[in-house]
This record gives structure tokens, sequence and C-alpha cells, in this order.
């Protein structure tokens, strides 16, 4: 098993905090949003939703409710999704919006580039008001390979820049004939980070999973720190059974590779599908995960769907588990593995770097 470490480690992801306060805390969830999970990227839709003028989709990213629409010039573009007079949601869900984001509450609309432009009774009740000044809150969207994200902080760092190195060794990956083809959204009772902390962990794989992922071979395990996302790849122990996309490399084809977009964005290949999945805090001890699934066009959906639950939930059992003995006044954080638990080590320092740099 080899591993490269590129980011000096530090220590806990809050300095000066007991280590049960990381998971139940609802004052440092609110911390982990304010200072990174509403400064992050994160997965919200595919480019297929968003193709025609007038298509929205909206998300939630960290607090911040989000509306993408294309413009009728084409561009893809991002907001808040609050209009500005009383912070109502102006849409809800995917669809087609038409001309304008119009408000249900007192019917204000915004053009699809995001300027206020009509206001019901606005020379009686709002004499002299500046359409102007209220335009709605940008925020910041990109396109990968297909998928569309977007980010609550209008001056955050390019979404390329973000994915880095990490995208760039995805892409030839990503370059075939992939589609979404599934997607499936889970409620999980545990803290956000738990889960994250769980896809970087490589000491539970001979354990949690020793029959769901058995046919590989833990212990030629690869992984490596790019900046602050993570990469990995193993290898089957028998890979002429694995068969896969014909434009990948053998490596790519026949084994299996786990991947983090930090801070909360998990993905898996194989040669048969990419997936993604999201942590997105609820409360302290409870976490949404979306999972997306790309594949072939006329790929088994369903039996793929079915060969990542095998996974994903024991992944899910052992971090509910886990949050239930962390929540405990008893819990303390023992030593960690030297080298399979190090990805938590360097998950840590980039979560310490963010909230508290």
């Amino acid at each position: 098993m080899t591993s490269t470490i590129d980011r000096a480690e530090a220590g806990p992801p809050h300095p000066g905090s007991e280590p049960r306060d990381w998971y139940t805390s609802t004052a440092l969830l609110e911390l982990e949003r304010r200072r990174l999970l509403d400064r992050s990227w994160s997965l919200v839709g595919i480019a297929e939703e968003v193709a025609e003028p007038g298509a929205f989709l909206t998300a939630t990213v960290g607090a911040s409710p989000l509306v993408v629409v294309r413009g009728r010039d084409q561009v893809l573009r991002a907001f808040h999704n609050l209009c500005r007079h009383r912070g109502v949601p102006l849409l809800e869900g995917s669809g087609r919006c038409g001309r304008f984001l119009t408000c249900p509450y007192h019917q204000w609309s915004y053009e699809l580039a995001g300027n206020l432009v009509r206001v019901p009774q606005a020379e009686i009740q709002f004499p002299g008001l500046d359409t102007s000044e209220w335009g709605l809150h940008p925020a910041a969207v990109g396109e990968w390979q297909g998928m569309v994200f977007a980010n609550p902080d209008p001056g955050a760092p390019s979404l390329a820049s973000s994915l880095g190195e990490l995208g760039s060794r995805l892409d030839h990956f990503l370059s075939g004939p992939l589609v979404q083809v599934a997607t499936v959204e889970y409620t999980v009772a545990c803290n956000w980070k738990l889960l994250v902390e769980n896809h970087v962990d490589v000491y539970h794989l001979w354990f949690v999973h020793s029959r769901s992922l058995g046919m590989y071979d833990h212990s030629q395990f690869h992984w490596e720190l790019l900046g602050d996302n993570w990469w990995s790849l193993e290898p089957r122990k028998d890979p002429d059974a694995a068969g896969g996309f014909e434009w990948l490399d053998p490596a790519e084809r026949d084994g299996i590779g786990a991947y983090l977009l930090f801070p909360n964005l998990m993905l898996v290949t194989t040669g048969h599908y990419f997936a993604s999945y999201d942590a997105t805090p609820l409360a302290p001890d409870l976490t949404r995960l979306i999972l997306r699934v790309r594949s072939r066009p006329d790929a088994d959906a369903e039996g793929l769907v079915a060969s990542i639950r095998s996974f994903m939930a024991e992944d899910v059992t052992i971090c509910e588990r886990l949050q239930r003995g962390v929540s405990s006044s008893w819990f303390g954080l023992g030593p960690l593995a030297g080298s399979h638990e190090r990805p938590i080590h360097a998950f840590h320092a980039a979560l310490a770097r963010a909230c508290h740099g």
C-alpha cells in the first residue's frame, strides 16, 4: 500500500474543543456552514436540466438556497433563491420559469439575469424605489463534464481551480458517453464529517466491506492528497473479471477509485459507473446524501444502484452507530492508524485551515 502527503498536517478540526463537540455541537456546525460549506462548490444537477433559456434548478448549498437558471442570452447563472423584498424562495424544484423569476408572495419579478424589473404598486407603496439596487444576490456556477456545480460565494475560486488535479485525473474517465442514469436521496442519522472521514478511511475496508468490496485487493490500495482533495485507486484481485468502459486504461477499468472534492463531495468510479454523493448537514446528527450515478445511456440503472447500495448501506450503518458513540460524554478520540487513517488527519487539517485559519 502506498500513499502520498503533499500538505502539512495539523491538529483537530476545531482546536480547543472536545472531540464529542465536533459531531454534536450546533454552534460548530454553524461555524462550518459559515466559514466552509457556504463557500464551497456543490454538485447540484446536470447540464441537460438547464440547457434551454428559462430552464432552472434549485438546490441548497451549505445553508444557502440557490437557483441556477439559463438566461435568454444562453448564459448559465446562479443566484441566492431569495426575493430581495422579504426573503421568500422564488422557485422550488426544477423546470421552466419563462421570462421572469417571480416571487409567489408579492409578485416581485426579476429578469433571468437577476435584475429587479417589476414591483406591484410601486408608485404608491414604494415611492422612489431604485430597482437597480435590488437585484438578486449572485452566486457562482460552473460546469464540469455535463455536471452543474454551484457555490454560494460569488467571489469563490473557480470550479476548475477547486477541482485542480483531481479534475484533470478524472477527465479521461468522464470523456466517454456518460449520462446520469439514477438519483437516490438518503437521510443519514450522523454528522456529515463522519461520512467523509469514513470515505477516506482505508482501515475499515477489510472489516466493514469484507463481502461487498471483497473482490478488491486492499493491500494494493494507493492514495494521494491533491491539495485538500483526495484521490485513491485499488485493483481487483481478478482483473479479467471486470470488463467495463473500453476507453479506460486497465487500472481504471479493473479497479475501484474513491475521491473527495473537499469538503463534502464523495466520488466513486468503477469500470461501469461514476457515482457521486454529497454530505449536506441538516443538523449536527442528521445528513442528507444525494447519490447520482453516471453511466452509458443503456446501462442497467437499477443494477448499478444495487451494487453501490451494497457498500453504501454498510457505510451508513456504521456511521450511524458511530454517531451514537461520539455523542457519549465518555467519548474520546483514540489513536489513528499510521497510514490507513492518515487521510482523516489531512481532512481535519483542511477543516481547521478553512474554519480557523
